[in-house]
């Protein structure tokens, strides 16, 4: 076995970026986060400072593989983060080269996310920063159309039914500076009305740019008599549909019309007939979870699918102690100073 460490930059070997397509595609939900040229776009936002590939070879065969983001923390100080991670074969290897990168970067800490369930032998489970939420509702789309409304709450159905009724038209958008100026003014009132952060214009350009070129995403409007009410970024790599991006009208005799559960149906219906396997909408609060966070949009999800999926815990390898306790503190101090 061999290990081999890569930048991840736009020189990155086609033939590698093929096996890693490869090994992706095998999963039953395929990991987006995972692959090279989201990587690279997420770069050219500075969201990540720097990129690392971590692959384990038998000879030229990948067998297993782990894509490291430097992330920034605070001011001058960085962590490294693992978005998911493919199999467990062999993973000590991956972790030792890990523990020797973080020297090099001067990090102070590397936090893993996982896909599936890894034996670690040298990081411990917990987690620094909630880098991505641990349970997602989806759509099994191996199941029939009739099965999938079946599964839906009734009030989704007849919400779905309204729309049609009402002439909503669902159509997917071309990807130029008007439409993600009405898709961005759009999801500025929703932000206004629900009270969450959005993205600067310019990383939506980016983000569409990307999946546009790389024809694996696309904008879609929910219209009635040409009347922008709904909209949506939606995503389509390998076996899996993600429900990336919304917005909504604010504007009750609109609302009324009830686009977003047609939007939501329609995509659902385009992923399976792609053939795709899962329809994600990602992140919800977990069923245990009391926080309110995410309490309007979990509701929202589940009229659709009761399914849901359940990520592993975070581990994590605190590498700068000495800074670690310090930035825990302020966590700490923020927290008291919020309540």
């Amino acid at each position: 076995m061999q290990i081999k460490r890569l930048d991840i930059d736009i020189n990155f070997p086609l033939e590698l970026i093929n096996k890693i397509e490869e090994l992706n595609s095998a999963l039953e939900f395929s990991p987006i986060w995972q692959s090279i040229k989201w990587n690279l776009m997420l770069q050219s936002t500075w969201y990540i400072k720097k990129s690392f590939f971590i692959g384990l070879f038998n000879k030229d065969l990948l067998i297993n593989f782990a894509i490291v983001e430097k992330r920034s923390i605070w001011f001058n100080f960085f962590a490294h983060f693992v978005i998911w991670w493919i199999v467990w074969t062999n993973s000590s290897l991956i972790e030792e080269e890990l523990l020797r990168l973080w020297n090099e970067e001067k990090i102070v800490f590397t936090q893993i996310e996982s896909l599936s369930e890894i034996q670690y032998s040298l990081f411990w489970q917990w987690t620094y920063k909630k880098f991505i939420e641990k349970c997602t509702a989806f759509v099994d789309l191996n199941l029939s159309e009739e099965e999938i409304l079946a599964n839906m709450k009734q009030k989704w159905r007849y919400n779905i039914k309204v729309a049609e009724k009402h002439w909503v038209v669902v159509n997917k958008i071309e990807n130029s500076e008007i439409n993600l100026d009405k898709f961005y003014l759009l999801l500025t009132e929703t932000k206004d009305r629900d009270n969450f952060s959005v993205n600067s214009k310019n990383y939506f350009k980016i983000f569409l740019d990307y999946l546009y070129s790389n024809n694996i995403g696309w904008l879609y409007f929910a219209t009635k008599d040409q009347e922008l009410i709904a909209a949506g970024i939606f995503v389509f790599y390998n076996n899996t549909a993600y429900y990336y991006y919304w917005a909504s009208t604010t504007d009750n005799n609109k609302r009324k019309y009830m686009a977003t559960y047609l939007l939501q149906w329609r995509l659902v219906q385009e992923a399976k007939n792609l053939g795709l396997k899962n329809y994600d909408f990602l992140w919800i609060n977990c069923p245990w979870c009391d926080s309110q966070k995410l309490a309007w949009v979990t509701d929202f999800k589940l009229k659709l699918t009761s399914q849901i999926k359940i990520w592993p815990n975070s581990y994590i390898y605190i590498h700068n102690y000495f800074i670690f306790w310090i930035f825990k503190f302020r966590k700490f101090i923020k927290w008291i100073v919020g309540k």
